[in-house]
């Protein structure tokens, strides 16, 4: 009698081995026809169905690195297209850096880092675009502590601290952005209507017209520089210079 109980056991242990091997087989197979089609939406750019396809497998698998991630840059394409058809992001930039948090915490590597960057920057600035008065610092620093190199980060804030009176700060961070990137042409404009703002006509004309230099194509880079120098010459012609 033991020996039959034994050998039963045995079998239905099997069965039960066999039955989570082919689940484990069939959920394996699903979440990959998932994946390969979330993948050739997101290549074809169809982010709604790639999002869809990718949510799929992370119903079953939320820990799946590669669904995360391809999840995350769905997301982030969507919000991008919203951005050009200038509607109202937040709410998709939202969703998008929350997807991005996730995946920091699925995925240690450094591949995600600077999307998840340039997302809290564009998360950023929606909040700001609902209401002028959003405390999105901690939200620019959190971007440029995950890529130092993002200077549209560095740029919104200096212009968020010299709105709040920082003006000495923020001609620290526009001088740090020319210096690192010699063609970010925002960074001389908003450094140079600093000085002009404080009638410093000379250090303005400074400014903007190293950034015309740098840049000789960008117009409002060459509509300053030359408002400057009549400025100049004419506070010359009047003795005041």
């Amino acid at each position: 009698m033991q020996l039959i109980w034994v050998v039963r056991y045995r079998i239905a242990f099997a069965m039960k081995l066999a039955f989570v091997m082919v689940f484990a087989a069939f959920l394996c197979a699903c979440n990959g026809n998932d994946m390969n089609r979330g993948d050739e939406a997101l290549r074809i750019g169809d982010y709604k169905r790639a999002a869809k396809n990718f949510s799929k497998v992370l119903d079953k698998d939320p820990a799946n690195r590669d669904a995360r991630y391809g999840l995350a840059i769905a997301y982030y394409a969507i919000a991008e297209d919203k951005e050009r058809l200038r509607v109202s992001t937040l709410a998709f930039w939202e969703r998008t850096v929350r997807e991005f948090k996730i995946l920091s915490v699925v995925d240690t590597s450094e591949k995600s880092k600077p999307m998840y960057s340039t997302s809290l920057f564009y998360l950023a600035r929606a909040m700001l675009a609902e209401n002028a008065q959003a405390k999105v610092l901690p939200l620019l620093d959190q971007s440029i502590k995950l890529d130092p190199e993002n200077y549209f980060s560095y740029n919104l804030k200096a212009l968020i601290l010299a709105g709040q009176g920082n003006t000495e700060e923020a001609k620290k961070i526009y001088a740090y952005i020319v210096t690192r990137e010699p063609k970010f042409a925002s960074a001389y404009v908003n450094l140079g209507n600093l000085y002009w703002n404080a009638h410093d006509y000379e250090s303005a004309w400074d400014i903007w017209s190293m950034g015309h230099e740098a840049l000789p194509q960008d117009v409002v880079l060459a509509k300053w520089t030359r408002i400057a120098e009549d400025s100049l010459k004419a506070m010359v012609y009047s003795g005041k210079l």
